[in-house]
């Protein structure tokens, strides 16, 4: 979604602290797997006689048990750039799906491992059972979601573990539920639903899950809101010109036409089907005439209404044309068939296939915004262009390039990393999808032509100049959120172009770090994701950027139930402002935990905290932590090879026991010495 202005106040701080939206956080269930971070480890080593067997191993030496790791399904792998391969799993018990499993990850030419992310349910007890029917599961997620839905009737239809009923005029597809199982993060699971619902005159999807015991777990809102005579950009900026259909021979080997009838309000291809809407029906209007040689070319008259004949041609062949360029260049930076783009026919490349960009010119759901729902691969997204009433005849979005670019970007972050709901995820969605239009277009303004505000678009600041940090994120809005991470891109591209990089070399980075991102991503990962992307001579152009924004080395967000705190950083690795660096640690795997210990004791009348102390076979080393809850970290050796870590206080009646597990040191699975855990538990004093 497109969003609106909102005026907030610019006020600076080294520190953010807010709380996390929970959505529908009244229904929810607490200590699910989904509500966990997804956790990303970089430099891991294992043995294996391939990559997946490889990643299986990695996390078994994190203590991940051999019933969950049995549970693992690779769904999907891909190539990469630079000989790179990404693997995606999922866990399932009893060939149900368990919600909010994650596991992404990336190897070498070689077969070694780069990156992994998990997010794991470590067990499989089930308990409980499903007490509410396929359609009660529907009904409640209707009720939260979807004003005047109407009630089902009969039991559905099931195929598998899927019951479907039918989606009449209120839904655009037939509402789904899916049995799963949701997971705890003590590991237990109970069975529930998958529920899909995708409405059909606002165009609203949402995947909403709900346990067997009618509670809703969580909601993700997955809707944000040949030749040519077209506006490459704009009508401010560029003359309606007529270009050649430029399919791209990789990206579109069949041309941009399909082979059936062609219509001027109706045109038809493999990456997209353009069409009016203007009665918000979501199904084409009546055509107005044949196209049959295969050339859009009328032209517009301006100081005319939108809705004339003539302007409703171009606003259907304009929209055409942008979703394929869009479709096209985003192929060359990475966004195929295998990382789910957007096609009919996928050429045995990989993905599923059948999901063409549905592109709704005109749509008469709404005025002065524009939408786009992304369901998963095998299904066509929905795209609708409203009209804008910023001047007395009104304004065409379908002509405004930015809000074309940034509605498909919604598409391109949910394909390739997904889970781009909350607080985070959704700023980086509305970021990214500026970020493409400011970048493609080569304009740090968003809707300026559609809004009229030819100073700062839609937007409360230009781009250029912006002047607000990550400690200005507030967790409300994703949109002013989003700015941002889009400024930070927008700098990272006059960086790139100061370097002697243009506009693809920066793009490839930016999407292929898709690759090595995780499902509901913070800026941080963001960031790290590129780094992994890049290669190392243009690793400190990236730092640079995201520390010109608070997001530099150091920077983090620590996460204590749904408060967060923002600590910004505006330093780069010593490698990047011309100090020596620090000698190298120990290359990982060399490094031993040679002892664990733990104490406890009062903290104040009726509290207490947990104290881990370790010592490893070497001084400087970094050893990641967890406690089990949920809190993480970091510490570094000191000159004997010690550490010592504090937990978070406690009333004796909130927790009588703390537990402390040793993640990673240098980076890689720690290596125990004989007799010495990688755990210790503290009991309450």
């Amino acid at each position: 979604m497109i969003g609106v202005k909102q005026w907030l106040g610019a006020g600076a701080s080294a520190l953010a602290i807010f709380a996390v939206s929970a959505g529908t956080a009244s229904a929810q269930e607490d200590s699910l797997l989904v509500d966990t971070k997804v956790s990303t480890e970089r430099g891991v080593r294992a043995q294996g006689a391939d990559a997946p067997g490889r990643v299986k191993n990695y996390l078994r030496s994190q203590g991940l048990t051999d019933d969950a790791i049995g549970t693992l399904v690779e769904k999907r792998q891909w190539k990469g750039r630079n000989g790179r391969t990404h693997f995606e799993f999922a866990q399932q018990v009893n060939g149900r799906r368990v919600v909010g499993s994650v596991v992404k990850a990336s190897a070498d030419a070689d077969g070694n491992l780069l990156t992994v992310s998990r997010r794991l349910a470590n067990g499989r007890q089930i308990e409980g059972g499903n007490s509410l029917s396929a359609g009660e599961a529907i009904g409640i997620a209707a009720g939260l979601h979807h004003d005047g839905a109407p009630q089902l009737s009969g039991n559905g239809r099931k195929v598998g573990l899927t019951t479907s009923f039918d989606k009449g005029s209120f839904f655009h597809v037939d509402p789904t539920a899916e049995e799963v199982f949701v997971a705890r993060k003590n590991g237990r699971m109970e069975p529930g639903y998958l529920v899909t619902t995708w409405s059909e005159a606002d165009n609203l999807l949402v995947e909403t899950v709900i346990n067997g015991r009618g509670k809703v777990v969580s909601s993700e809102v997955r809707t944000a809101e040949d030749s040519y005579n077209v506006y490459e950009i704009h009508p401010d900026v560029s003359n309606q010109a007529v270009v050649q259909g430029p399919a791209s021979t990789t990206a579109s080997p069949n041309g941009w036409l399909g082979t059936g009838t062609q219509y001027a309000t109706l045109i038809s291809g493999n990456n997209v089907r353009a069409y009016l809407d203007t009665n918000n029906s979501n199904t084409p209007d009546s055509p107005s005439r044949v196209v049959s040689d295969g050339n859009f070319t009328t032209v517009a008259q301006l100081n005319q209404s939108p809705s004339t004949t003539i302007n409703k041609e171009v606003a259907v062949q304009n929209l055409f044309y942008l979703n394929n360029v869009i479709h096209d260049a985003l192929y060359g930076y990475g966004f195929t068939e295998a990382t789910r783009n957007f096609q009919e026919d996928n050429f045995g490349r990989g993905g599923a296939g059948s999901d063409s960009v549905e592109a709704q010119a005109q749509d008469g759901g709404g005025v002065n915004n524009a939408n786009f729902a992304t369901p998963s691969d095998g299904s066509n997204p929905r795209m609708q262009m409203y009209l804008w009433n910023t001047t007395a005849n009104g304004l065409d979005g379908d002509l405004d390039g930015d809000i074309v670019w940034h509605e498909y970007g919604h598409g391109l972050t949910w394909r390739m990393i997904g889970s781009m709901s909350g607080a985070f995820p959704g700023a980086i969605g509305e970021g990214m999808s500026d970020a493409l239009a400011i970048i493609m277009t080569d304009d740090d303004r968003v809707g300026e032509y559609a809004t009229t505000d030819t100073n700062r678009g839609i937007r409360r600041y230009r781009y250029e100049g912006y002047p607000l940090t990550f400690a200005n994120f507030s967790g409300s809005s994703v949109h002013s959120d989003g700015e941002i991470y889009a400024a930070t891109l927008w700098d990272l591209k006059k960086r790139y172009a100061g370097a002697g990089h243009n506009r693809d070399v920066l793009m490839g980075d930016i999407v292929d770090g898709m690759n090595f991102t995780a499902p509901g991503p913070d800026f941080l990962d963001m960031r790290n994701g590129i780094l992994d992307s890049a290669p190392a001579d243009r690793d400190c152009l990236v730092w640079e950027s995201f520390a010109a924004f608070g997001m530099g080395n150091g920077a983090s967000i620590q996460t204590k139930g749904r408060r967060q705190t923002i600590n910004e950083s505006f330093a780069v690795p010593s490698s990047c402002d011309g100090t020596p660096p620090p000698p190298p640690p120990p290359p990982p795997g060399d490094v031993e935990l040679t002892a664990l210990s733990g104490s406890s004791a009062t903290s104040g009348k009726r509290r207490w905290r947990a104290t881990a102390n370790l010592t490893t076979s070497a001084s400087g080393v970094t050893v990641a932590y967890s406690w089990n809850d949920g809190n993480s970290g970091t510490c570094t050796t000191d000159g004997s090879g010690s550490c010592s870590v504090q937990s978070a206080s406690y009333r004796t009646n909130q927790r009588t026991s703390l537990t402390f597990t040793v993640d990673q040191i240098a980076g890689a699975a720690p290596a125990p010495a004989s007799g010495v855990n990688l755990t210790v538990t503290m009991t309450a004093p």
